[in-house]
């Protein structure tokens, strides 16, 4: 993915994550979808933080945004494709 591409998708997402009146997918639902081998954690991805913010106490370094909901989740419900920047933890 190059960078423009990467700068666009994260505005995007941003944008989606702030607009709190757009209902997302809840988590048990993504999860559902997901089988066992696809579930990503991002407490466990070395681009997870936790903020300060109450609206946003989520976010990824990787794609550059926070959120009210965990990034995998965002990013699987804004693209349909599961997260491409997860990293385990050290």
């Amino acid at each position: 993915m190059d960078e423009l591409t990467k700068k666009r998708l994260a505005r995007n997402l941003f944008v989606q994550s702030l607009d709190l009146g757009q209902k997302l997918p809840s988590a048990n639902k993504i999860k559902e979808e997901d089988n066992a081998s696809n579930k990503i954690d991002c407490r466990k991805c070395a681009h997870f933080f936790v903020t300060w913010e109450k609206n946003c106490p989520y976010g990824c370094k990787a794609y550059g945004f926070k959120g009210p909901q965990m990034p995998s989740i965002v990013v699987k419900s804004s693209s349909g494709e599961r997260c491409n920047f997860f990293k385990q933890r050290v």
